[in-house]
Parts: structure tokens; sequence; C-alpha cells
């Protein structure tokens, strides 16, 4: 049992109170621009000067581009971000770290080293990319959502990825963003707060990574590196209206991250980008794997990007796709169901193959993957919570109820049970002649605050280990299209806890998104699908 003292909460107000005092006063907004209903999107246009406007506006290969070119430094970049940053977190509390002296020293190093070989550090020069909480950054922060963390947990080099998107990549980092409590909730919620919606702050911005969520589609971040075990990249990108890519599990170098569950081995997470467009996704891959990461960790396959084995057989010029309209235990929402439905209108129009998918395996999928991801019970993370005193989390709660210390011969029959699900999948997803998956990355848009119960959408890829990638559709939830379906029979007791948290007044204004799946290995084919699909879905 945890035992909650009352200086937890003073504890996190120092931090909080630290977190903003890194802040320029002159980024600091006023409580109407704080305290309203708009979109932090409009916040930013408000308060923006035209240049930082036009460079913020820009995707990572874009904004690449025009630092090579000279159009802007990478100190005019960087500063632009700093205010974006700073005005997103205001709106949405997204940030868990911010350091502008740092990023502008290594912004004026690289406009010096430009000007004097003419030539780009690499291929990501001058590029601002914000980082969740719990990679492993030199010299900062790390909390896993954990008051106890605080002051703990300061690495001292960075982590394989960061290594290389700063030395090889030419990278600039500023800023790390929040993520929740052990990491291990489709919301972002800690002692620092909830981390909202930045369209709409009565919804969450998902999690874990909705501190990357939050910003990079508040605006504030051109690029951002998240994680995922049970769709920790793809629901916040879903949720807050951008690209997002989960790999197959040891595509992408992992070492040197922070996390209650290191060592934990049944149930491997993924590392990937968080973006405003797909080829900024390319940018970020291919820069990783240039640089071999299996050299650096050993847990990465040695497979170096392949997109010339991509073959589709599909007819025409891309994938044959098979929709699933829904998961066989909660149904889609109605303006999920909308956004699906119209992106197979369009596809089809567009004279690709499009085919139904059967679900499979959804309610077994969960059984298994909930339960290897705690073996120890929980004891670890209620070990951290109770070194502060802060409350367990009524969503670290609910994912830790499948948590039980189990003796060894109990994780083996869950790994034979992991093992058999993986193959049995495969031969189910071979057995319907399609290339990708289209699919909805949650049963509807961003939950309200507290509520994201449900994993499955995203889940069932973490356990059989298929790449996947959601995009925005360019639609959001519009009331009076959107209404509330009345009673039906339901899939099951979760199917109608969804259904009846359903208000489509409060979710108003919510990005809606679609998800693309490929079996084990195939993240080539799910990027380039992606493309694709989303050039002639998105509005």
């Amino acid at each position: 049992m945890t035992v909650v003292t009352a200086d937890w909460q003073a504890k996190a107000q120092v931090y909080k109170d630290s977190l903003l005092s890194k802040i320029p006063t002159d980024y600091l907004l006023p409580p109407s621009n704080i305290q309203n209903d708009e979109p932090s999107h409009t916040t930013l246009r408000s308060v923006l000067s035209p240049l930082e406007r036009e460079i913020t506006i820009l995707d990572a290969t874009a904004l690449r581009d025009a630092i090579a070119s000279r159009k802007y430094t990478s100190v005019e970049v960087i500063k632009a971000y700093a205010h974006a940053a700073a005005i997103v977190h205001q709106r949405t509390n997204c940030l868990m770290d911010y350091f502008l002296d740092e990023a502008l020293e290594r912004a004026k190093w690289l406009d010096d080293e430009l000007e004097r070989t003419g030539k780009p550090v690499g291929p990501l020069h001058g590029v601002p990319i914000s980082v969740k909480d719990h990679l492993g950054l030199k010299g900062r922060e790390v909390t896993a959502g954990f008051l106890s963390w605080v002051g703990n947990h300061v690495p001292i080099k960075d982590s394989v990825i960061i290594s290389i998107l700063r030395n090889v990549g030419g990278a600039v980092f500023w800023v790390k963003t929040t993520n929740p409590q052990a990491i291990m909730h489709l919301e972002t919620n800690s002692f620092l707060g909830p981390t909202v919606n930045p369209y709409n702050a009565k919804l969450t911005a998902g999690g874990s990574s909705g501190g990357e969520g939050a910003l990079v589609g508040g605006g504030g971040s051109p690029l951002g590196i998240g994680t995922d075990i049970g769709g920790s990249i793809r629901n916040p990108a879903a949720n807050c209206g951008i690209y997002g890519f989960k790999p197959t599990s040891l595509r992408l170098p992992k070492a040197g991250n922070f996390t209650a569950l290191a060592g934990q081995e049944s149930i491997v997470g993924a590392i990937g980008p968080m973006a405003r467009s797909v080829r900024d996704m390319y940018l970020f891959i291919t820069t990783i794997l240039a640089a071999e990461p299996w050299k650096f960790d050993n847990t990465v396959v040695r497979m170096p990007w392949r997109p010339e084995e991509v073959i589709f057989r599909g007819s025409g010029r891309g994938p044959k796709i098979g929709v699933m309209w829904d998961d066989g235990v909660v149904r889609l929402q109605p303006p999920m169901r909308r956004a699906l439905a119209l992106a197979v209108d369009k596809l089809r129009g567009a004279g690709l193959e499009v085919v139904e998918y059967k679900p499979f395996g959804t309610a077994e999928s969960w059984d298994i993957i909930s339960s290897l991801y705690m073996t120890d019970g929980g004891e670890r993370v209620r070990g951290h919570v109770a070194e502060s005193g802060e409350p367990l989390l009524p969503l670290t709660e609910w994912i830790m109820q499948n948590a039980k210390v189990r003796p060894p011969h109990e994780l083996w029959e869950l790994v034979v049970r992991r093992e058999t699900f993986r193959n049995e999948y495969s031969a189910h997803f071979q057995s319907q002649d399609v290339d990708v998956i289209l699919c909805a990355p949650n049963p509807g848009p961003a939950n309200e605050l507290g509520k994201a119960t449900y994993w499955s959408y995203t889940s069932i890829f973490n356990l059989a280990d298929y790449p996947a990638g959601v995009f925005p559709t360019g639609l959001f939830v519009d009331p009076a299209i959107d209404k509330k379906d009345g009673k039906y029979d339901f899939l099951s007791a979760k199917d109608e806890e969804y259904w009846a948290a359903y208000v489509p007044e409060n979710m108003a204004g919510a990005p809606l998104a679609l998800q693309v799946v490929a079996p084990r290995w195939e993240d080539e084919k799910v990027m380039k699908a992606l493309e694709i699909i989303s050039d002639i879905v998105r509005v």
C-alpha cells in the first residue's frame, strides 16, 4: 500500500516553479491567453513575430533545407522554437525541462561550422528536436514520471539515439517533454499534472509520449522522439493531429534510456519519430540507420533501410489494403467511423484495392500483453512512488490490474503464449492476402481526461511486434455530424463503456487519425504505404 505524504505536493511545486523560471519572462503569457478554449495554434499565431511564424510553420525537412541554404540561421530557428515551445507548454503543460542557453550555444556552433566549411554538419543540421522525458540526454533530468527520481537520474552521457542525432545528424535539443507516472498510461499525468490536448483542453494529449504529441501537435516543435510499448507514440500522435511511427522493436536503438521497467524483456518497446510529415519520419529514421546503430547498441538488428525491397501486391500504383472496421471488442465511435469510411472511399476512388480485414485475437492479445508488462507485480513502480509519498495515480493502478509476482514457470508460460499468438497472428495476416492493414488507432478521438482505458487498437501490434504508423486525416470531430449512436448490442462491457464515454460536444475540434500496419520487419512497407495512403486521404 502506498502511503501518501503531504509534502510531495510542495516538492512537485518546487519543480514546476523551477521549470517556469527557465522560460524567458517575455515568453510568458497573460492569464487571458492561458485560460481560454482556443487551440494552441491560435495562441501561437497571435503571439509569435512574423519571422517566428514563418519558421515554425515549416516541417523539419524544409527547415533543414532553409538553414543549409542560409535563409535562416540555426540561432534564429532555435529562438523561434524556444518561444513557440514556451507558449505551447503554458497552454498544455507539455514540458519537463527547458534549456535554451545550451541550445543557443549549440546553434551558434552549427552556424559557425556552416560558415567555415560551407557544408552542413549532418542531414539534420540546425533542426530542433524535442525529447521525451525518459530518454537519456547528457546533463538533463530524467524522471520517468516519478517525483522520487528528481535529482537522482541525470545521465552523464547521451543515449545512443541522442548521440547519433546530435553528432551525426547535427540536431539541436532544447526541451524535454512530459510522460506519465511509470510511463504506462495512454494519457500523460504525473506529479507535474496532466498534459492536455492542444486542440481541446478538455481532452488528453494521449500517452505515454503525450508531451511530444502536445508540443509537436501544438506547433512548438518540428520533430520529436517518442517511445511505444502499447501505443505510446501512435496514441498521442493521433490525438494531437500529427504523424507517428512505431518501428519493429529492434530496428532503432534504445540503449541509454531510463524506465521503471528496465530489464523487462517479455514485451520490448520501440522508439520512433513524431512529426509533421512522412518525409520527416524518413529523415529521422534514415539518419539513424545510416550511422549503423547496431555498433553502439547490441540489441539493434543489423538491418539498414531497404526501400528497394518494398513490393506491393495491390493492383495499380499502391498497396493492397485490408480495412479493419473494428477490432471485434470495441466498435468505433461515430467520428472515427466517418474518418475511416471517407478514407476507404478516397482510396478506392484513386484506384487502390481495398478489401475487408477481419480482426483476430484482440481479447487474447490484451490478456497476454497486460500480464507481461509487470511480472514483478508492480513492486518496482510502487517502490518509486512510495519513496516520494506521492499518490499512485488511477491509470497507474489500472494498468497494474494484471500485474502479479510470477515465478519463472508462469513467466515462461506467458512467453510461450506470446510466441504462439505471434505465429497465429502472422498466419491470420497472410490469409487475408493484403499488404497493409488500415484501421483506427483508438476507438474514437482523444479521451476526456482520466478515461483512456482501452489500448488494444495499438497494443495488439506491440504484442505481434508489427511496425505501425499513424497519420492525421485532416478531419476533426464535429458534433453536428458525429452524433452519438443509440444503444445497440454491445460487443463487450468495454464497448458499452466507450459508447457511454462518447460525448460529441466535449470532443469538438479533436483531430481524427488512422493507422497503417504491416508484418514484423516490414517497416519500409509501412512507411511507403503511409506516404501513399496519407497523400490520398488527407483533407
